[in-house]
């Protein structure tokens, strides 16, 4: 108990203002980067498993270029690992048409041509 006029020292047990929010937002940015890692190997591993299998397809579906396709299809285990572990997502999202999108997620049944439609918008994208 402290007497009139006297300090109570408490800096030994108080948390600095903010740390709990820090931390959270520390884990928040891990977790984040761990999923891009996640992410991006299990596209590393797709693009070497599709190039495997049909090459032309796979840049196809891919809407990558021959060069990059090959250089990745060639990556050791080490190197896809350390490639994975970058901060930046290494696939890219194709669908930049909103109403291709719309298209494609709508409640309407899809007609017989609409996937061709899509591949095809999708490739003229690619140039």
């Amino acid at each position: 108990m402290t007497k009139p006029g006297q300090r109570e020292d408490r800096m030994e047990h108080a948390t600095p203002a903010g740390t709990a929010a820090e931390e959270t937002a520390s884990d928040l940015v891990g977790e984040s980067l761990r999923e891009i890692t996640d992410l991006n190997l299990s596209y590393l591993l797709l693009v070497q498993r599709l190039m495997r299998e049909n090459e032309p397809e796979a840049l196809f579906r891919l809407g990558i270029e021959r060069k990059v396709g090959r250089v990745l299809a060639a990556l050791t285990p080490q190197q896809m690992v350390a490639l994975a572990r970058s901060n930046l997502v290494l696939c890219r999202f194709r669908l930049e048409d909103s109403m291709l999108v719309a298209a494609l997620t709508g409640a309407e049944p899809l007609h017989a041509l609409q996937n061709m439609h899509a591949a095809i918008v999708m490739a003229a994208q690619r140039g």
